[in-house]
């Protein structure tokens, strides 16, 4: 009796452990799954150890761990970056991934929303407008028969409009009974897109909806109005979703006309990752940029202007939390002194615990749940902004620590702790950002897109690792000006005055552990009449959609929180 309770417990043991591989299989057909847990799990389904009575205990350490530790630092592998020549000179990048049978392709169009008002003034909303009808149908297709077929085809497709950037996606199975015509829809749509008025209406109505709701947003409206303080009448100024007034003004027109100009072989960058030959992404490029109309390329933009004196602006709002932005123009996507800008960035405000403004705002006073700074770097220039939300009753206390923070990470030597903290921490994550041939098409794209080296993928951590502490500093230095600093604050009414006092000589504010006192009875006093106040009214119903200050992906959330040096450049 025992040895048959024994026997089907064996080979119940061995049903178990085949229907897990199984599935693991099938799972590894859906994600990439790394070597070492592809075998740990085999070693596990290989020795069934017999149930044990003894208690479950907790391991004092991980040997995972004392092998990584043991082993030394492991070098970063990136992906090969292959440079392809089309017949019509398209730039386009490819990386071979043939672990799975997908392929992906991204075309880029000089095409974001600093285009919009290049036709008529105020067109506010144009390339997002377009984004979103593209796949509306053709000629010879309605909505749903574009939508039945990527669906019978296993294929995604997608849309999507930045600041500087078009983008248009697909992504799809690599055999070619699925991959030519998911190809052909895609060229199809590109080609003969049409944009009935039907549509339009629908899309519009759900805008106004999405602007309503943006404008009961105090983390949304402090978007808004930051970037048209900073950037006045430069086409960053306006939000990307555009406004109730100009998305009114849009015809079917204008939004035919936004995709025959800019949508178009010469304003356009290729990136394709996938199961593909380098010959077979070759003739997929060509395929792609030779079905478009040839067009020309955008003009360049303008260089924005920066601010010669610190500005404030204060926004009342019926909200318990204020929500705050301080920044200025930065750097452009091509700087060279990124690297060290990154660095120092993420030591001042990045998304960590021992980031400096986190520590002071939020570890050593409560001010606030978090608090960032990030360079968002664009074809021209784009911001820098620290960025968090308060307690109303705090915000001229917190502003003042976040600049006093701000003033002192400039001044002092840097804390060469933090220093070797941050740049381990940058190089470690470095590699989760290569995990998916998804993520490797974004810095594709982003690369092709802003004329990257196309060693720029294997350059970052070797950069990152070299830049100096005196690099560092310099180019904050060089880079950031407390003096002309824009805040805008959004929020409950306050004594703008109170946000005058000159920023104190600096202190170790910046070193951890230290905690300067800011007497809140002498932020009163001492007024710069340096700085200037303006007080918006009580109510914004002039306030449009808000513009995400980060993205890297494209999807940034509409709220006041900047990460760091953003790799994809679109805000």
């Amino acid at each position: 009796m025992n040895q048959l309770i024994n026997n089907t417990m064996f080979c119940s043991r061995t049903l178990i452990a085949r229907f897990s591989a199984s599935f693991l299989s099938v799972a590894m057909a859906a994600t990439t799954i790394s070597p070492l847990a592809i075998s740990n799990v085999w070693a596990e389904e290989s020795h069934q150890a017999e149930p044990s009575d003894a208690p479950i205990t907790s391991l004092a350490t991980l040997s995972s761990l004392r092998n990584i530790a043991a082993s030394g630092a492991v070098a970063i592998k990136t992906p090969a970056i292959e440079s392809l020549s089309t017949k019509t000179g398209t730039p386009t990048l490819f990386v071979a991934a043939p672990e799975l049978p997908i392929v992906d392709i991204r075309l880029t169009f000089d095409a974001g929303s600093a285009r919009d008002s290049e036709f008529r003034d105020g067109l506010y909303g144009l390339a997002s407008l377009t984004s979103q009808l593209l796949d509306e149908g053709t000629s010879t297709q309605s909505t749903d028969d574009i939508a039945a077929n990527f669906e019978r085809l296993g294929a995604e497709f997608s849309a999507t409009s930045y600041r500087d950037m078009f983008t248009v996606s697909l992504r799809t199975l690599s055999d070619p009974a699925y991959f030519n015509p998911a190809v052909d829809q895609l060229l199809a749509i590109l080609k003969d897109a049409q944009f009935p008025q039907a549509s339009i209406d629908r899309v519009l109505n759900n805008a106004a909806i999405g602007q309503q709701q943006r404008k009961e947003s105090p983390g949304a409206v402090v978007g808004i109005r930051f970037y048209r303080e900073l950037y006045g009448k430069h086409p960053y100024a306006e939000p990307t979703t555009g406004t109730e007034a100009s998305l009114k003004k849009i015809t079917p027109q204008d939004i035919r006309n936004f995709k025959d100009t800019y949508l178009v072989a010469k304003n356009l960058n290729i990136a394709i990752t996938g199961q593909l030959s380098r010959d077979q992404a070759q003739q997929l490029a060509n395929r792609i940029s030779q079905s478009l109309p040839a067009g020309q390329k955008a003009q360049p933009l303008p260089a924005p202007q920066p601010l010669t004196t610190a500005k404030t602006v204060a926004v009342p709002f019926n909200s318990s939390q204020s929500h705050v932005m301080i920044g200025q123009l930065g750097i452009t996507r091509d700087n060279p002194d990124i690297y060290a800008l990154t660095v120092g960035n993420e030591m001042l405000g990045g998304d960590g615990f021992n980031a400096l403004l986190m520590k002071e705002l939020r570890e050593k006073r409560g001010l606030t749940y978090g608090a960032y700074s990030g360079f968002t770097s664009m074809r021209t220039t784009g911001p820098f902004i620290m960025s968090y939300s308060t307690r109303g009753d705090q915000a001229v206390e917190s502003i003042r620590v976040a600049k006093q923070t701000l003033q002192n990470f400039l001044s002092q030597p840097l804390d060469q702790q933090l220093l070797s903290e941050t740049r381990e921490g940058l190089l470690k994550s470095y590699p989760l950002s290569l995990s998916s041939n998804e993520s490797i098409l974004g810095y594709l794209g982003m690369i092709g897109f802003y004329g990257l080296p196309t060693s720029y993928l294997a350059d970052y951590p070797k950069k990152i690792e070299a830049v100096t502490p005196q690099e560092i500093q310099a180019a904050l230095r060089k880079y950031i000006q407390p003096s002309s600093m824009l805040t805008v604050v959004v929020g409950q009414p306050f004594d703008s005055n109170a946000l005058n006092t000159p920023i104190a000589p600096a202190t170790a504010a910046s070193q951890p552990g230290e905690v300067p006192v800011v007497p809140t009875e002498a932020i009163s006093k001492d007024i710069d009449s340096k700085e200037s106040i303006s007080t918006a009214p009580a109510q914004q119903p002039s306030l449009k959609d808000p513009q995400p200050v980060s993205p890297a992906d494209a999807t940034q959330p509409t709220d006041t929180a900047s990460p760091s040096i953003s790799q994809t450049g679109q805000p």
